[in-house]
């Protein structure tokens, strides 16, 4: 191919544009510091650069976020710290003014600093930061909570406000103040034991909570101590007490044992067995039951049988006698070893003595005395002349009845209270029936039963005085509580031993009072309120009131209240140390991006100044060759 002069001149012309537009990008990249000036100046490069610079602005939103919410956040904290400081006054105002030596004066003034310290509470409840109130939901503008007569109300909502702190991390930034003041601390009533008492319509099937008793065998062993008689008395049919009462009557009867009586205790919670005394001995009666359970002098275990002319003179030794039995056989056997022959000890016909007879022709003249300062033979009834016979004083052996489980593994005497051995009666244990709907008041309180009256109950800005005067059964005092009208739903206690009564409208503090002299809601166990601000109200009016037994019963509300506060700091500073470790986190993750940022767009400055003297000598070099190679006049005017 021929070569031209003019294709010369093109190719060299081509060729400096080339190199003094690699030389103008050197220098550039020399002046400004930075490598990509256009996205053509390495589209790949760029495309990674515009991903990291995105990351970077959102980090930084994000740290954005988390400053803001960290500010919001700790002005809720230090919120609650006021509120608990408050409520360590509270307690310690309750404390104090619950001892004896203040008086209504003193309670009165107390009322004043109660009543400043509600309002200090409720102040920092509607705590605000930029004209937004923070306990307050979603409805920020509207002030948290507003203090009506007789109570309080939480004008918010349930919302929770989120800030996005993470990509997909969110964090709640509020908190709802119902669930900070007017949380339900406990239940009313929920722990209350109406102590209902047992009657003979009470069904077994109701005791020990619902637990019922053990009828699978359903034997009760009763063994007269005394007679050593035993009799099995089957209750396994037995539906309520009275066919427990009549079935023990019954069978006892037929068995042979007497005086024995099953009733429901005094205190109307068990049941009682009575038992009277057997005049009657038997050689099984233990001596410790005689003397109308005074026993017998055992501490020498002895007496003397003699003569006036001391001749029959017998000690007689009762070492180890027990019963009745072992006196006889005792004295029996050692007047025959003793050649005292045809004097024999047995129990008179009567039944309530011991008798020494002689049968000898002539009586041998005995008489039974004691050593001196004992007093065995006296306590035996046997002091005196015998002459032919002499029947002693009566012994009045007490009556001793056991009551055993019919074999090993049944429970029916234990689960009945009676369970154990008794002289003159047993009062057994509390058979804890459960409270239903249909238990009668008067079975209340042990079977005393319940004088009702008037309570009233204050919700917010309403009240109802409710009448449970009328009241007959527990489901009739449930039934008027719960249609008082207010936001309230009274039932049996989960452990079903009382009444208890929750609020179903948590925006609105509860209180539970007296409305008469019967004190209805303190005998039903409902009286208070289970919230913290109804709980400070209450202290207002209790030492308003000198009410000195409800300012105690203030002590452990506020405790509960302190605690419940302790929780919700806990839960603010928890989101706080969340923030903190976030920011930390994206402040590390934010320098590494920006690292990469610079490895990307930054110009390696001494990479580009040897690149940048290179290509300078290889352009100078160019228009060197060009010189030589093109017309003097193209070149100069190319230089």
């Amino acid at each position: 191919m021929r070569v031209t002069h003019q294709m010369i001149t093109e190719q060299t012309t081509a060729n400096l544009s080339r190199s003094i537009t690699r030389l103008l990008a050197l220098q550039n990249q020399m002046s400004s510091g930075r490598r990509l000036s256009r996205p053509s100046d390495d589209p790949v490069a760029v495309t990674r650069d515009l991903s990291y610079r995105t990351t970077i602005k959102t980090v930084e939103q994000y740290q954005g976020n988390i400053s803001s919410a960290t500010t919001q956040l700790n002005t809720i904290e230090q919120s609650l710290g006021s509120i608990s400081n408050l409520l360590v006054r509270a307690r310690e105002l309750a404390t104090s003014l619950a001892d004896d030596v203040y008086d209504a004066t003193a309670r009165a003034g107390a009322a004043e600093e109660a009543r400043d310290l509600f309002e200090q509470v409720l102040q920092a409840g509607n705590v605000q930061s930029e004209g937004r109130y923070l306990l307050s939901g979603h409805l920020t503008r509207n002030q948290a909570f507003l203090s009506v007569p007789g109570g309080v109300m939480y004008q918010g909502d349930s919302g929770l406000v989120y800030s996005q702190i993470e990509t997909s991390s969110k964090v709640p930034i509020n908190l709802i103040g119902s669930d900070v003041l007017l949380e339900s601390l406990y239940t009313l009533g929920g722990d209350f034991d109406l102590n209902r008492g047992i009657s003979a319509a009470t069904e077994l099937a109701d005791l020990h909570q619902g637990a019922g008793i053990d009828q699978s065998v359903g034997i009760l062993q009763f063994t007269d101590v005394n007679a050593n008689l035993t009799v099995g008395v089957d209750v396994s049919g037995a539906t309520t007490i009275d066919d427990v009462i009549n079935a023990v009557s019954t069978q006892l009867t037929a068995g042979g044992m007497t005086g024995v009586d099953v009733q429901v205790s005094p205190a109307g919670n068990a049941l009682r067995v009575a038992v009277t005394d057997d005049p009657t001995v038997v050689g099984t009666t233990r001596l410790e039951n005689l003397n109308g359970g005074a026993g017998v002098d055992m501490v020498n275990a002895r007496f003397r049988i003699t003569s006036d002319s001391g001749v029959p003179s017998v000690a007689i030794d009762l070492s180890g006698a027990q019963t009745v039995d072992d006196v006889i056989t005792a004295v029996n056997t050692q007047l025959s070893a003793a050649g005292v022959n045809n004097v024999t000890l047995d129990i008179d016909p009567s039944g309530t003595a011991f008798r020494l007879r002689d049968t000898n022709g002539t009586p041998l003249g005995l008489r039974i005395d004691d050593f001196d300062g004992e007093s065995t033979a006296q306590d035996l009834g046997l002091r005196g002349y015998v002459n032919d016979e002499l029947v002693g004083t009566d012994l009045e052996p007490q009556k001793v009845i056991t009551i055993d489980e019919n074999g090993p593994g049944e429970t029916t005497a234990a689960d009945l209270g009676i369970l154990g051995t008794f002289q003159q009666s047993l009062d057994g244990t509390d058979l804890d029936p459960q409270l239903t709907l249909t238990t009668p008041v008067s079975e209340l309180k042990s079977s005393i039963g319940l004088s009702l009256g008037t309570i009233r109950l204050t919700q917010g800005d309403t009240f109802a005085i409710v009448d449970l005067a009328p009241a007959t059964t527990v489901g009739d005092i449930i039934t008027r509580i719960n249609n008082s009208g207010l936001d309230v739903q009274a039932s049996l206690n989960s452990d079903q031993t009382g009444i208890q009564v929750v609020p179903t409208d948590t925006s609105k503090s509860l209180t539970i009072v007296d409305e008469d002299a019967t004190g209805t809601a303190t005998v039903l166990g409902v009286k208070g309120s289970p919230d913290l601000l109804g709980n400070m109200l209450l202290l207002i009016d209790a030492l308003e009131n000198n009410d000195q037994k409800m300012i105690s019963e203030m002590i452990g509300a506020f405790e509960e209240g302190s605690n419940h506060i302790l929780d919700s700091r806990a839960s603010v500073g928890a989101n706080i140390r969340r923030m903190e470790s976030t920011s930390s986190r994206l402040d590390e993750f934010s320098l590494s991006v920006t690292r990469l940022l610079s490895e990307i767009e930054d110009a390696d400055i001494i990479k580009v100044t040897t690149q940048l003297a290179t290509q300078q000598n290889v352009y100078q070099a160019a228009l060197n060759a060009t010189a030589r190679v093109l017309m003097p006049s193209l070149v100069d005017f190319i230089q």
